[in-house]
């Protein structure tokens, strides 16, 4: 083999390292995307999805330079979406000492106490469990999350019979007693479709 034969071995393999190994790297990463059922996000979008996981790990550092900090957002801020979705995804609750807000304005804010009240003391009904899932995080890197679901039983947080809404008190002969708070939270798009997202409205404004 001379030194032409050699060289264009060389430049052979060059060009397989170059495109056919991204290529063939891809064309994996997507089908085990579109094939893994814990990402809604990364299943309808593979590959493209996992620049989320960039997105989140780099955006505090975006917000405060470049956009918003985590106070800021609207119609929620980033500190109101992460405790909505780490307390209804992973049943977790947020606990803190301080605030990024600025108390010196005007309004009416809520403060910590340094004694709250503890769950016993609350009146609301805890029984019977409710069977449900709960997300359980393994490990969370910069272009993925490994998670996983585990059958649990939860406390409900339901209303007292003294602060339970009556629907048809006085109207019917059962009256339906709302044992939980009726409310629609915002969803995203790429949740629910806008005809998911349209249909739970009409149906919150005829219960309301």
């Amino acid at each position: 083999m001379n030194w032409t034969q050699i060289l264009l071995v060389i430049i052979f393999i060059l060009m397989v390292a170059v495109f056919v190994v991204p290529i063939g790297f891809y064309f994996w990463i997507s089908y085990r995307d579109a094939r893994q059922k814990e990402h809604a996000v990364l299943r309808n979008y593979p590959v493209l999805g996992r620049i989320r996981y960039i997105v989140e790990k780099i955006g505090p550092e975006l917000r405060q330079y470049l956009f918003l900090n985590n106070e800021e957002g609207k119609p929620f801020s980033r500190n109101q979406y992460e405790s909505i979705v780490k307390s209804g995804k992973y049943k977790e609750r947020i606990t803190s000492f301080g605030s990024e807000r600025n108390f010196e304005g005007s309004g009416f804010f809520l403060k910590n106490a340094m004694f709250p009240t503890q769950r016993e003391d609350l009146r609301i009904v805890q029984q019977p469990k409710i069977s449900t899932y709960l997300y359980k995080i393994d490990n969370e890197k910069l272009l993925s999350r490994k998670e996983h679901s585990e059958k649990a039983d939860v406390d409900p947080y339901y209303l007292s019979e003294h602060d339970q809404i009556i629907i048809g008190k006085g109207r019917c002969m059962k009256p339906f007693h709302v044992k939980g708070l009726i409310g629609q939270s915002a969803m995203s798009y790429g949740s629910l479709g806008k005809n998911a997202i349209t249909a739970l409205s009409n149906g919150l404004g005829l219960v309301l």
